[in-house]
């Protein structure tokens, strides 16, 4: 197939050019070029000027587009919403109006942040959104419409993995752990982080077997970010002595943050029938790639 990737030099953009490129032809775009290959086209360009997105549309005439372009910078959203809003909101209708009227399919990267995390277990599709933030709103009404179209797909999700920036959050984590730099780490603040490459794999599945709507797709549990750096700290057989357990609420955030953003994903996985991995599995996987590719972390 023909398949668009939208943020295709970021983390997860990254991981599906690698995995798809293998089976499908890739156009790859971002402001700045990233992994490079055969069945890979890069078309670099500023995602939010419309004439230069509906020239990328036209020209490729992908059967399926990966939005994953998404300016993550909770807090500088707060300071440029229009960009929020352009990127977030506008790009994703003038694509969704493309593939809507050229049968093609849209899978539209969204966020775990997208409730107000008051509920006390794992969020599922049913429950209500009420996003606390400039970067959950805008996500948010992107999401509905793609909902609006016949083949659009929105994956609520949250990802860990390497980057060639290494600006994760999880190699954060890592480089001060082996830097022994002080982490504060939330105690109150839950996730159910996906591995890059079993959301790339989980992605391609959905590509041979097409499904539509609004899917969670995350770790099958859910972990407190203390917890994510003691298990990491554990795994990587590193020292946590550095880590130190506080609330998020002794932080000044310009933008306001859910304490729970754990995701059910009992849907997706009867849909697909797949067993998600666990969190554990996800930083064990990181640091089976750490070996293999002796990453230096400092």
């Amino acid at each position: 197939m023909r398949i668009g990737i939208t943020g295709a030099s970021g983390m997860l953009g990254t991981a599906l050019a690698s995995h798809l490129s293998k089976s499908h032809q890739i156009f790859a775009t971002s402001r700045d070029k990233g992994l490079e290959g055969q069945n890979i086209k890069w078309d670099c360009f500023d995602l939010t000027e419309t004439a230069l997105l509906n020239h990328w549309l036209e020209t490729t005439k992908s059967d399926i587009v990966i939005h994953c372009a998404a300016h993550v910078n909770v807090d500088a959203c707060e300071d440029d919403v229009d960009l929020a809003t352009r990127l977030h909101v506008k790009t994703t209708e003038l694509i969704a109006n493309y593939l809507g009227c050229n049968n093609g399919r849209l899978i539209y990267i969204s966020t775990d942040s997208i409730f107000d995390g008051k509920k006390q277990s794992t969020y599922s599709e049913s429950d209500l959104v009420s996003p606390l933030n400039v970067y959950a709103k805008t996500k948010h009404i992107g999401e509905q419409r793609v909902l609006s179209m016949e083949k659009g797909l929105v994956l609520r999700t949250n990802i860990i993995g390497w980057t060639h920036g290494g600006t994760s959050f999880a190699e954060w984590m890592l480089k001060n752990l082996v830097d022994n730099i002080p982490l504060n780490l939330f105690y109150d603040v839950y996730f159910s982080p996906l591995h890059i490459d079993k959301l790339s794999s989980i992605i391609e599945r959905i590509i041979n077997n097409p499904i539509s709507g609004l899917y969670h797709c995350a770790s099958s549990d859910s972990i407190s970010k203390y917890d994510f750096g003691m298990q990491m700290a554990k795994v990587f057989d590193l020292p946590d002595s550095n880590i130190n357990r506080v609330s998020v609420e002794e932080v000044d955030f310009k933008a306001k943050r859910p304490k729970n953003m754990a995701l059910n994903i009992e849907k997706i996985s009867s849909a697909l029938k797949y067993d998600f991995p666990s969190v554990i599995d996800a930083i064990e996987l990181m640091k089976k790639q750490y070996d293999k590719n002796n990453k230096l972390l400092n």
